[in-house]
């Protein structure tokens, strides 16, 4: 059963004040930049390992059918 005579105010949770969301804030957007950027760098070091594998794979190609066309 309810109370119905009493009316009891619960209290609002606050869970961070006005200065302390605004220092949390930049924290996390500081931690997401360089989280970017080492994603950013990752990506790029894989990149250059395809196009190195990529590369060797047209050489190889080049070479084979220029060795076909014009030494055979």
């Amino acid at each position: 059963m309810v109370n119905e005579g009493k009316a009891e105010e619960l209290p609002v949770p606050i869970a961070v004040a006005p200065p302390e969301h605004v220092k949390l804030i930049d924290r996390i957007n500081t931690m997401d930049q360089k989280v970017e950027f080492v994603a950013g760098e990752l990506w790029q070091r894989q990149g250059e390992k395809i196009g190195f594998t990529l590369g060797l794979l047209y050489g190889a190609m080049v070479g084979l059918w220029t060795y076909l066309i014009f030494l055979m």
